[in-house]
């Protein structure tokens, strides 16, 4: 059985431009119904007859979905989405081709790609809310307003978006934001494993005092990440790290910046503590917490 991603390639090919603009019709009006009535879809289409059976073709194509009927009215799902963010991105010069899967996780898979010139690029598609959009059909009632996972999405990309831009040129080691459009964005090639997975590192004090590094030089150029953990650290092959999911970043003038700061600093410690039986930090390193948090961390200088 073909992934989702191999399934929207396939579908891509069968599409033209009025296909499109049925999803778009559809898309755009999601702000103002939570089902977009049919009447609404066809009158704006202009395309009289022909819109009828656009719409069923792309339905039967499970880019779109009738959750109280076909005849009432039609809203998209994350199929119809990912085409329109695709198309946008490929008609835009970002990305001629798409390939195998970089990651995938519960709210965000990647995947290769390539540009028309032949570079290679990261394509992450945020997918909020993804395992009740699944079952939609079986649980259909409950679901009427399922498209606010889609709007979820693309307010996660358009976010994280919005950090790469503040933090790349800051030389934060952070993947290098080159496009976004709706609920994706691309970014540079970047390869890594998660720090929760690695079993070994030559020099884990030192791989502890570049996140830390990272983390003092986001806060100054106005980014508290805000869900720090050695999940979302990466690290190369050459044991550098790159910081990635950026969507819950805050400011921080944030009420809550230095809270997440020290829960976030003091769990990536007790990580190190844990797994690689780090003890005392040398200090600079606890100089740089007490900068970046504004105050010590007890548990910060004991160890557990």
């Amino acid at each position: 059985m073909p992934s989702l991603i191999e399934y929207v390639k396939e579908v891509f090919k069968k599409l033209d431009e009025n296909h499109f603009k049925i999803l778009r019709i559809i898309e755009r009006n999601l702000s103002r119904y939570e089902v977009v009535p049919r009447e609404v879809i066809l009158s704006e289409s202009g395309l009289g007859q022909r819109a009828e059976k656009l719409l069923q073709k792309l339905h039967e194509y499970r880019l779109i979905w009738a959750p109280m009927g076909l005849e009432r009215g039609f809203c998209i799902n994350y199929n119809g989405l990912d085409l329109l963010a695709l198309k946008s991105l490929v008609d835009r010069g970002v990305i001629e081709s798409l390939g195998r899967p970089l990651g995938v996780g519960k709210e965000a898979d990647v995947y290769d790609a390539l540009t028309p010139r032949g570079d290679r690029v990261a394509v992450k598609f945020f997918r909020i809310g993804r395992t009740s959009f699944k079952k939609y059909e079986k649980y259909r009632t409950s679901l009427i307003s399922s498209h606010s996972y889609l709007a979820a999405s693309a307010r996660s990309a358009s976010r994280e978006y919005k950090a790469l831009r503040i933090l790349y040129p800051r030389e934060v080691k952070v993947p290098k934001p080159v496009a976004r459009s709706r609920h994706v964005i691309v970014t540079g090639f970047f390869q890594g494993i998660e720090l929760a997975s690695i079993q070994q590192l030559a020099e884990p004090m030192k791989v502890l005092g570049e996140i830390l590094e990272n983390v003092k030089k986001a806060v100054s150029a106005g980014v508290v990440h805000s869900d720090l953990s050695a999940y979302n650290v990466l690290i190369t092959p050459e044991e550098d790290i790159l910081i990635i999911d950026w969507p819950q970043w805050v400011t921080p003038k944030h009420p809550m910046a230095r809270t997440y700061l020290r829960r976030d600093l003091s769990n990536l410690v007790k990580f190190f503590r844990r797994k690689w039986g780090i003890g005392k930090l040398p200090g600079e390193y606890l100089k740089l917490i007490e900068e970046v948090c504004g105050e010590s961390l007890f548990n910060v200088k004991k160890p557990s």
